[in-house]
């Protein structure tokens, strides 16, 4: 009996151990984890290396930050970077951590700043565009779906401080390092209560709502073609509000996202009738000339002498 107690006192103590040992090893990784999560999860949405400085997740006080998170500029780009981020702070409900989905009440963008970069073809901007747009489809296949990640709800995204830089571009002079536009402010709220989301979405939602602030901000500083190319790669993405999402903003991000499609068709439309209408003063004008040119052969070979003797 006594052999007995000993061994079952080993036993447990052997289960407590084991616990404090995992529970120690995912507590001190879990920084490593999640700073693994990030980095997939905006490479696999864009296609470009996505990297991260630090991470410190505190469990015990339900909160996340992060510093330094750099998407590159796909292959052929000279310039720093594509996107960068300076601080992130996240709060999140730590009932949730057992539930389906992470409840995260708020998240704050703080320090963003993008290059939109025309040295090559297609531009750095165009080429991320593309990959955003298979990623919405599901053409871009995770290459290990176990990283996928956990589904989130967040109540409150703020970005601030959007910084965009344009380079070489034809006719502009700015650099690469001069501010081009400024954005105080964004407040996204109810993402991923009506759609299911995870990192590499969250990402996905980052980058066009910022890009699509850039065009709605950016009429009078960014080039006319630049802003067309922005427009109709961002008309290609879902809207703000077909993801149930409320955006609070000066500008009006879903006519940069979904709606372009049907300016698109109003411009083309006006374009098609201001076209049958230079067709047709057109026509006139040729009918006219060869009118006017029919009475000078006339004149020429005698044609009015015969008209006037007959």
């Amino acid at each position: 009996m006594k052999t007995f107690i000993k061994i079952a006192i080993v036993l447990i103590l052997v289960i407590v151990i084991t616990v404090v040992a995992l529970g120690y090893f995912v507590f001190s990784s879990i920084d490593k984890i999640a700073k693994s999560a990030v980095e997939y999860g905006g490479t696999y949405a864009t296609q470009v290396d996505t990297t991260v400085e630090t991470m410190d997740v505190a469990i015990t006080k339900g909160t996340v930050e992060m510093s330094g998170l750099t998407l590159a500029n796909p292959a052929g780009f000279t310039t720093d970077h594509f996107f960068t981020l300076a601080t992130t702070n996240a709060s999140f409900d730590l009932e949730s951590l057992q539930a389906e989905k992470y409840i995260i009440p708020s998240v704050n963008l703080k320090g963003i700043d993008v290059i939109l970069d025309k040295g090559n073809t297609p531009s750095n901007y165009n080429t991320i565009l593309n990959s955003l747009k298979r990623f919405e489809s599901g053409e871009a296949a995770p290459a290990d779906n176990t990283k996928k990640g956990k589904d989130v709800i967040i109540k409150s995204l703020v970005i601030e401080d959007i910084n965009i830089h344009l380079a070489n571009m034809p006719g502009v002079s700015l650099l690469a390092g001069e501010v081009a536009i400024n954005i105080p402010m964004i407040e996204l709220q109810n993402i991923g209560e009506e759609e299911s989301m995870n990192a590499s979405d969250i990402f996905n939602l980052v980058i066009k709502t910022v890009l699509a602030a850039a065009v709605e901000a950016g009429g009078g500083i960014i080039p006319g073609d630049i802003l067309g190319e922005l427009g109709n790669g961002l008309a290609g993405l879902t809207s703000l509000s077909d993801m149930g999402i409320n955006a609070i903003s000066d500008l009006n991000l879903d006519e940069a996202l979904g709606d372009v499609n049907a300016k698109v068709d109003e411009a083309i439309e006006d374009l098609s009738k201001e076209g049958e209408k230079v067709i047709e003063d057109a026509q006139e004008s040729v009918d006219k000339a060869i009118d006017d040119a029919s009475d000078k052969l006339k004149n020429m070979f005698g044609g009015k002498k015969e008209d006037d003797d007959g």
